[in-house]
């Protein structure tokens, strides 16, 4: 299984404060303790006393689990651009970090990374905090903002319709064969698998800050619908600047899984039959063979195979900016957005 972004809500937090994002940026840094605030607060509130050992879990799976990049940053920084300011977006920055210590949870115990122990519980222990924390903790949320209680059941239809799509990602992401899916099947399961949630956290986002008429048809529900697709984006290139870091860190993890990547795909199914037969064998063979996993990861970085990648990351970077055109175009949070996505849509830098 593909691991998900990586660990950390510091990420994309080393912007030069010179740079014209840098405002935004630590504007978007000194909210991350309110949400860190937040969390603890809403844990102890929902759980306390009443269910001591579930109120332990959570604390430690919120406190040590696995991070995501993003977790915090999006939801302030895309309520930054449509209000200019972060504190109506704390509980959605919750939600989405609830949702990614979940997910990162289980990504772990299924690549096999977390052992025995996960965040220093026991591994069942872990889960099925997890499950809680992605699932319920979330929903209570939502259903205690102050909103009006039409608005209210969009943004759980919202968050519900990506948890879905997210859990289908992964299960495609677990259960297809590299051999047996092209480039199109991966780019539905990324689109699925990270770019649901990341969508998530925008659509959240944007519906609080247009308010009640973002919930019926109208000119603000497709401000809100374009950035849902703008968080879509954002989250595919995340899941594609992490397959890059796998394979420029030499960890190999996807190759040992048998992970379906985009790049994989578009090396396996290459149209020379000569060379594709090659690529077949090594994979066959590189979980169990350094050397093959060495000449596959080679292939994988040759100029035949980032050419079409290298397509895709343009593509999605243009589509990107051009949303923001659309949505945000003027703020400096917006700004901040920007500079996000060109961190992610990078090439892959040479090993």
């Amino acid at each position: 299984m593909s691991h998900l972004p990586p660990s950390g809500d510091s990420h994309h937090d080393d912007h030069d404060d010179n740079d014209d994002q840098g405002v935004p940026e630590r504007h978007i840094r000194e909210a991350f303790p309110r949400v860190r605030q937040y969390l603890g607060e809403l844990v102890d509130r929902c759980y306390g006393d009443r269910h001591p050992i579930l109120h332990a879990s959570l604390t430690t799976l919120v406190a040590r689990g696995r991070r995501d990049p993003q977790e915090f940053a999006l939801p302030l920084l895309v309520h930054a651009a449509i209000r200019g300011s972060t504190e109506p977006a704390v509980p959605v920055a919750a939600v989405h970090a609830l949702w990614w210590r979940a997910a990162n949870a289980f990504d772990d115990v299924a690549d096999g990374d977390a052992g025995p122990r996960t965040y220093g519980m026991d591994r069942g222990v872990a889960l099925t905090a997890a499950l809680e924390c992605g699932y319920g903790l979330p929903l209570r949320v939502l259903a205690t903002l102050p909103a009006p209680e039409p608005l209210r059941r969009v943004l759980t239809a919202d968050y519900l319709d990506s948890w879905t799509a997210a859990t289908d990602g992964q299960l495609g992401d677990l259960l297809n064969e590299p051999e047996k899916v092209g480039p199109d099947e991966v780019r539905e399961v990324y689109r699925k698998k990270s770019g649901a949630v990341y969508a998530m956290a925008c659509l959240l986002t944007a519906r609080l800050a247009y308010g009640a008429g973002s919930a019926g048809p109208g000119p603000e529900a497709d401000r809100v619908a374009a950035w849902g697709e703008f968080g879509e984006v954002l989250g595919i290139l995340a899941q594609l600047r992490n397959d890059q870091e796998d394979l420029r860190d030499g960890a190999g993890a996807d190759l040992r899984n048998g992970t379906a990547t985009y790049r994989l795909a578009q090396l396996l199914h290459r149209t020379d039959r000569a060379a594709r037969e090659r690529a077949r064998l090594l994979f066959s063979r590189a979980a169990v063979s350094e050397p093959h996993h060495r000449e596959l990861t080679e292939l994988l970085r040759s100029p035949e195979v980032l050419r079409p990648c290298d397509r895709f990351l343009t593509e999605l970077r243009h589509r990107a900016h051009a949303l923001l055109d659309v949505v945000s175009p003027d703020s400096p949070s917006t700004t901040a957005l920007r500079a996000r996505v060109d961190a992610e849509a990078r090439p892959p830098a040479a090993p």
